[in-house]
């Protein structure tokens, strides 16, 4: 992901998060789904990335909701690596404010040749709690940590021209706003209510 999730912060305006480092092709993404009245669900997306929960997924909605948030988070973190093939459409509401910025991000990296790589920083996400507003609309209340390195490059495949573009650090607590459509949780709109540079106020041990 992105560094975006940084300007975004820095600049007060919408934040449209998740920095991607790393890695491989969505075939080599895992995701290990804990159901009911567990918690603990992650999503490893490389060795740099990972997504977890620990949300108790005591009823199907609930459990719904942070499985979808996991997988969109994973195609987030890949959309750092290539976005010009970033599903936009399943990530984010049509029209929606993460929609846009995401559209936005994503036009602005393939023009600027501005892409992540594999292990460079860490991208780490905690899905903290979930709210349920009504039947289409919920809350998920995250922390971010996000050291990883945007790097501006001519040849994807080589890192002989690569310059680094971004390499801050970065943590924040995120209060997302999602909306059910078509069986799809999908972001809406995101809000960072407390955030701290080059350090991580999430507590993550590595």
């Amino acid at each position: 992901m992105s560094k975006s999730f940084i300007w975004y912060l820095r600049f007060g305006v919408l934040l449209v998060v998740l920095a991607t480092s790393c890695a491989s092709p969505s075939d080599e993404l895992t995701f290990n789904s804990v159901t009911t009245s567990t918690a603990l669900t992650t999503t490893t997306i490389a060795p740099s990335e990972r997504v977890e929960s620990v949300v108790f997924t005591d009823t199907e909605i609930t459990q719904h909701i942070v499985s979808d948030f996991s997988q969109i988070s994973q195609q987030r973190a890949q959309c750092g690596r290539t976005p010009d093939q970033c599903p936009i459409n399943q990530m984010a509401i049509a029209g929606s404010p993460l929609f846009r910025s995401l559209t936005s991000i994503m036009n602005e990296r393939v023009v600027g040749h501005l892409y992540t790589r594999k292990d460079s920083g860490k991208l780490r996400v905690r899905i903290e709690s979930v709210e349920i507003v009504d039947t289409i609309h919920a809350t998920v209340h995250t922390c971010i940590f996000d050291s990883v390195v945007l790097f501006d490059s001519g040849q994807i495949d080589s890192a002989a021209d690569d310059i680094v573009f971004d390499d801050s650090v970065i943590s924040a607590f995120m209060v997302w706003s999602v909306q059910l459509d078509h069986g799809i949780w999908k972001w809406v709109s995101s809000t960072a209510t407390q955030r701290k540079i080059g350090a991580d106020i999430c507590g993550f041990a590595n």
